[in-house]
C-alpha cells in the first residue's frame, strides 16, 4: 500500500508488517511513523452473510446463549490488529469464568464493535457495529448475575431486559453490519474481477 511521507508527501510502497513502526521515506530519507491501520489493510476478515432474523429467532430460543457464543465465536473471522485482540476461544472460555465474566463479556462484544467497525471503515463504510450498545449489555449482564445472588425476582427482570429486548437487538445491529461488508466485499471482488 501506498503511504505519503509525512515529511515530503511523496508516495511510498509500505506493507502490513509496517504498521506502526518507524519507517525511512525513499525520496527525502527523513523518517516517519507508519500508521497502524496498515495492519488492518494487510489482512482481511472471513466474515460470511447469515440472515440478521435467523440471529433473532435462535437468540429467543437459547434464552440468549446462542448470541453471546455466536458473536465471541467472530474474533475468529477477523484479523488480529492489537496484542489484547482476543481469539474466539479466550473470548469464549473467559465469559464462563466466574467474576472475570463480570467485566470480559463487555470487554469482548465492545471489542468485536471496534473490529468490525475497523473492517468497515478499510473497506470504506460507515461505522455501524453498535460499540455504544455493547455497554448496556455488559451492564446488565454483570447486574443479572450480582442480582442472583441476592433476589432472585430482580435478576429475573434483569434477565429479561438482557434477554428479550437487549442481546436480540444488539446481535441483530452487529449481524446486519457484518452482512452489509459482506455484501460490499462481494460487490468490491466482482468489480475487480
Amino acid at each position: 500500500m501506498q503511504v505519503k511521507c509525512t515529511h515530503c508527501d511523496e508516495p511510498t510502497d509500505l506493507d502490513f508488517q509496517s504498521a506502526g513502526k518507524t519507517v525511512r521515506c525513499a525520496a527525502c530519507g527523513k523518517s516517519f511513523i507508519a500508521p497502524k491501520e496498515l495492519a488492518v489493510t494487510g489482512q482481511h476478515h472471513t466474515l460470511t452473510y447469515f440472515p440478521v432474523s435467523s440471529i433473532v429467532v435462535l437468540n429467543y430460543v437459547t434464552a440468549g446463549i446462542f448470541s453471546l457464543f455466536y458473536l465471541n465465536l467472530l474474533h475468529d473471522r477477523m484479523p488480529k490488529f492489537r496484542r489484547t485482540d482476543p481469539s474466539s476461544t479466550v473470548a469464549i472460555c473467559l465469559c464462563l469464568v466466574p467474576v472475570l465474566n463480570l467485566y470480559w463479556v463487555f470487554f469482548s462484544l465492545h471489542r468485536l464493535c471496534v473490529r468490525i467497525n475497523e473492517q468497515r471503515r478499510f473497506a470504506g463504510l460507515y461505522e455501524t457495529a453498535p460499540e455504544w450498545l455493547a455497554i448496556p449489555v455488559g451492564i446488565l449482564f454483570a447486574c443479572g448475575l450480582s442480582a442472583a445472588f441476592f433476589t432472585t425476582s430482580v435478576s429475573l427482570y434483569i434477565w429479561g431486559t438482557l434477554g428479550i429486548v437487549v442481546m436480540p437487538v444488539f446481535a441483530a445491529l452487529v449481524q446486519s453490519a457484518i452482512n452489509d461488508l459482506c455484501e460490499h466485499s462481494t460487490e468490491s471482488a466482482t468489480a475487480t474481477a
